[in-house]
């Protein structure tokens, strides 16, 4: 099954390919008339790889027509890779074609936060990358949510941070709770995880022009010096066909205390208290 293909990669370290492969497989076993992409991710131009492994492996596979043969998913490029209030509704608008007046089209909605690694002799060292000959944070936006940042897009970083009570710096920053080694690793999976349950709320909350079932997946770009890797932290599936909207999510929480960090021959792999379910 598709989505078991995707969930399997959960909390793991894998190729891109293998996560457009999962989505790919999902789509074509719906038999869905029209597919739909949304996708978010950072400014840092670290992040053109993600676009472009989507581009090439989904949306050019998967999506209609645009014009001149080209197929194309709707984005958002900002900093800190935040869901901007809205764009799942223009996005699934464009979308709603002919075709899927009856029966229901699919929205993907896909949201990389990212981190970069530099492997060494004594383990990956997560945060920094060296570009144009000097070394920088990556991601940028996220480094200066944890130092305190004011820039206005750093701002809301952290007020997504802190919403519900949960105040996600102060834990990411306590090293008492969060090993300084992973600070950064973990500030992107909280990143992706709260990001995609922003896109969550609002697709619950609006009815879509035509009939729509969303999957949405966030993700962590880990960018290389090699070919980045990608870590699927959660999967939200939401049928918006019906009166009552039904979701369903399996992945990671959003609480950066209770992740646990491993490494293997594969690379990191994050658990915590609700994911997996069973193992």
């Amino acid at each position: 099954m598709a989505v078991d293909q995707l969930i399997s990669l959960i909390g793991r370290e894998t190729d891109p390919a293998r996560v457009c492969a999962g989505l790919r497989e999902y789509a074509r076993k719906g038999r869905f008339p029209v597919v739909g992409a949304c996708e978010t991710v950072c400014s840092d131009e670290a992040e053109r790889e993600s676009e472009s492994v989507f581009q090439r492996l989904f949306v050019k596979q998967m999506l209609p027509v645009l014009k001149s043969g080209t197929r194309a998913a709707f984005g958002t490029v900002n900093l800190g890779s935040r869901y901007e209030p809205g764009a799942i509704q223009i996005a699934e608008d464009h979308y709603a074609t002919s075709e899927c007046e009856q029966t229901a089209k699919l929205m993907v909605v896909k949201i990389n936060a990212h981190v970069a690694v530099q492997e060494s002799s004594d383990g990956p060292t997560y945060g920094r990358m060296d570009r144009y000959g000097c070394r920088s944070t990556c991601c940028g936006a996220l480094a200066s949510m944890l130092a305190g940042g004011d820039l206005p897009a750093v701002k809301e970083l952290a007020q997504a941070f802190r919403h519900d009570g949960n105040d996600r710096l102060e834990t990411l920053n306590d090293p008492n709770k969060v090993p300084a080694k992973y600070r950064t690793l973990l500030a992107a999976v909280t990143n992706a995880r709260l990001q995609a349950d922003r896109a969550v709320a609002e697709i619950s909350g609006y009815d879509p022009k035509t009939p729509t079932k969303w999957l949405v997946l966030s993700c962590v770009s880990i960018n290389r010096p090699e070919p980045d890797t990608e870590l699927p932290v959660g999967r939200h599936l939401i049928d918006a066909t019906a009166d009552a909207v039904t979701t369903e999510y399996q992945g990671l929480g959003d609480d950066p205390a209770t992740y646990r960090v491993e490494h293997d021959k594969d690379g990191v792999r994050i658990t915590d208290d609700r994911w997996p379910e069973s193992d």
